[in-house]
């Protein structure tokens, strides 16, 4: 689907059992050509899932699929809680075609309620960044975005540069800052990224 119609996604935190972090790798890795992102954070044990789609009936129908038929169906023997299927608008995003990912950035962010809409107002990425969305999770005051890059150069490039020195320069006023913005390095388990 051309990259300008998808404005829809899921977003899945699993957290893995600790003696099953291989098991749920690998059943992120068999649905490869099914997910769109399978993500896993450097703490080991939380993964994640970022579905896109164009269309409601798209984002609808998935729950009700292959991988999430197995997700569920494997729940208890893989996960210690969840999954938590979070559907959320996408409010803009860059995709380079073709791009070969394998690490991330996940940052998740709460905004004061008179700066919604100031927050909305999606980020730019750095230029080593080859795939980023900004998503909201509607009906709260909360947000997400998930940056992928092909090595861990072009995550530092991005965690040292102005994106970032935005984002938390403006963070007191902008923020609910019962911490600092939530970031999260994640490895790229199933790299599915299409335009």
């Amino acid at each position: 689907m051309p990259s300008s119609q998808v404005s829809l996604a899921l977003f899945v935190p699993l957290i893995a059992k600790h003696d099953k972090v291989d098991d749920v790798s690998a059943f992120l890795g068999a649905g490869y050509d099914l997910v769109q992102v399978g993500l896993v954070s450097n703490t080991l044990t939380i993964y994640a899932i970022l579905d896109a789609f164009s269309a409601e009936s798209g984002r609808g129908a998935h729950p009700s699929g292959k991988v999430a038929e197995a997700l569920v169906a494997n729940a208890g023997t893989l996960l210690a809680a969840g999954p938590d299927i979070m559907s959320n608008n996408i409010l803009a995003k860059k995709v380079v075609e073709g791009a070969k990912v394998s690490v991330g950035l996940r940052v998740l962010l709460t905004a004061k309620p008179e700066k919604v809409d100031e927050v909305r107002v999606p980020h730019r990425s750095e230029p080593g960044t080859l795939a980023w969305y900004a998503i909201e999770f509607p009906g709260t005051n909360k947000f997400g975005i998930v940056d992928f890059f092909a090595d861990e150069t072009g995550r530092n490039a991005h965690i040292g540069g102005k994106v970032a020195e935005v984002l938390f320069a403006n963070a007191d006023a902008m923020l609910v800052m019962i911490s600092p913005p939530d970031l999260t390095k994640v490895d790229v388990v199933a790299p599915s990224v299409r335009v």
